[in-house]
């Protein structure tokens, strides 16, 4: 395959309401790579499997049986997707949280040879919005699994309003959207990339 036919992965993450799902389905339109989300690949499993195990499913964030149990085994799922599709030379863009893993350093690396992907070029966006903007996406948005953060919005955005990413193996940029629809940052930086 040429270099110029090699598949690539755009990993797309950022916290609840920062925009990083409208950001991936336009990376996703832009480049031509799959759209893989997190929620639609396994979030109907995740709900049931939380139920199942005596869990709410709509608090995803502080409980303790999903984030050991279920979501280790949802990223597995999104990840295992993707590597199939890179081997088969398609792009794809992942769009989920990753909120858990951004301070592992070797998060990426060891999901990447978990999942068995081929060597690819992996960019990292980083999408990020103010205070404001987030919670005025979740209000909006009027999502069950909302509640919580909205609930007690000052200790939610202290915990996850600024979170950093440490991952190594890829590059990282970090995108501002606070503007609804906006895609000019995305779309000078994938320009970039792609010139």
């Amino acid at each position: 395959m040429s270099p110029a036919m090699r598949p690539a992965a755009y990993i797309t993450l950022g916290g609840a309401g920062s925009g990083k799902s409208t950001v991936s389905r336009h990376i996703s339109e832009y480049t031509g790579a799959l759209y893989l989300d997190k929620d639609v690949l396994a979030g109907p499993l995740v709900g049931a499997a939380l139920e199942a195990l005596g869990q709410n499913a709509s608090d995803r964030e502080s409980n303790d049986v999903y984030l050991r149990r279920v979501m280790p085994l949802e990223y597995d799922a999104l990840f295992a997707v993707a590597g199939q599709n890179l081997r088969l030379g398609h792009s794809v863009v992942l769009d989920a949280p990753f909120v858990a893993y951004l301070s592992d350093p070797h998060y990426l690396l060891t999901a990447m040879a978990g999942a068995s992907w081929p060597e690819v070029p992996v960019r990292v966006v980083q999408v990020v919005a103010s205070a404001q903007t987030v919670k005025r996406r979740l209000i909006e948005r009027a999502s069950a699994r909302d509640r919580v953060k909205l609930s007690d919005w000052d200790a939610y955005w202290q915990a996850f309003g600024s979170l950093k990413c440490s991952w190594q193996g890829a590059e990282r940029v970090q995108v501002a959207n606070d503007k609804d629809n906006d895609f000019s940052e995305i779309d000078a930086l994938l320009g970039a990339l792609h010139a």
